[in-house]
């Protein structure tokens, strides 16, 4: 039962990564692309901190550059995510993209050989279904809706997609590299594909003047940096002591923590966001959120 907390923890973290990133984008930096390079610094930040720790042993070539693609399918789906999480809501963008442990469970039954049993499959069924409605109810004034709205759950399938891929070939390598080694690889990789868009003028000067916001920079610092090195080591962790799509369907209960968290900050006297909380919202969500937790309950019981 290690995996299972170390992946609840994981799914917690990253879903207050992901509020924290909203209000950032929403609020703090010019445009979400802005955004993007300044997690494409931190991630690379991250990658050089784990440094001293990965370089204990020697790695195979194949290994190294299966970590590296790793983490740019990582950043592929950053950058998406991020980009689509300007004119949504984080509280229907984070459960699309954490449908992924379908696609995960799919590759990990056909190329690693995990047992994944049909009671299992139901599962992971349940899971992912219970994630995506509590992304169909109505959301926050504001957000687009509409052709818009179908385009970016398209793109935001396909970024899921990107993160399944990503974790599958962390699993792959777990017994050729340390959990270390593959934090620095997957940082630097996910890193260059978010930092590339340093290249843009307009984006180089949106980082100038996030330089020149102390508060702005404290806060990415505190979201990019710290929360999310804890995130990620909670998730080596689990891929390392348990099967990586059990894994990946616990950290599904990721929108659940995003919209209690998105929930508890829509109070009036808090304000920060303007989620719906009454008729048909707060049903479908519910539905969503009994049909996620008894998913996870059944996979922590198999």
């Amino acid at each position: 039962m290690e995996w299972m907390l170390f992946a609840v923890a994981s799914s917690f973290t990253f879903a207050l990564v992901s509020v924290l990133d909203k209000l950032l984008i929403s609020n703090h930096v010019a445009n979400s692309r802005v955004f993007v390079a300044t997690v494409g610094i931190a991630q690379i930040l991250l990658g050089l901190f784990a440094l001293p720790f990965a370089l204990e042993s020697p790695y195979p070539i194949t290994a190294v550059i299966i970590a590296l693609l790793s983490g740019v399918f990582s950043g592929a789906y950053l950058v998406a995510m991020f980009i689509i999480m300007e004119s949504q809501d984080v509280s229907r963008v984070v459960p699309v993209v954490s449908t992924y442990p379908v696609f995960v469970a799919l590759l990990a039954y056909l190329f690693l050989g995990e047992s994944v049993t049909p009671i299992a499959w139901i599962c992971v069924v349940v899971t992912v279904a219970g994630a995506a409605l509590v992304s169909l109810a109505p959301s926050s004034i504001g957000s687009q809706g509409g052709r818009e709205s179908i385009v970016a759950m398209a793109v935001l399938l396909i970024a899921s997609m990107s993160f399944g891929l990503s974790q599958f070939l962390s699993k792959t390598i777990a017994d050729d590299m340390t959990l270390w080694g593959q934090f620095m690889l997957r940082g630097i990789g996910g890193g260059i594909v978010c930092g590339c868009l340093i290249l843009s003028p307009s984006i180089r000067n949106g980082l100038f003047e996030v330089l020149r916001k102390p508060k702005t920079l404290s806060l990415i610092a505190l979201t990019e940096i710290v929360l999310v090195f804890f995130a990620i080591l909670f998730f080596f962790r689990a891929i390392y002591s348990g099967e990586v799509y059990l894994t990946a369907t616990v950290m599904a209960t990721r929108p659940l923590f995003v919209f209690a968290l998105t929930l508890f900050l829509s109070i009036p006297f808090i304000g920060l966001f303007k989620e719906s909380m009454e008729g048909v919202a707060l049903m479908t969500r519910t539905t969503g959120i009994v049909l996620t937790v008894g998913g996870v309950i059944g996979v922590s019981l198999l």
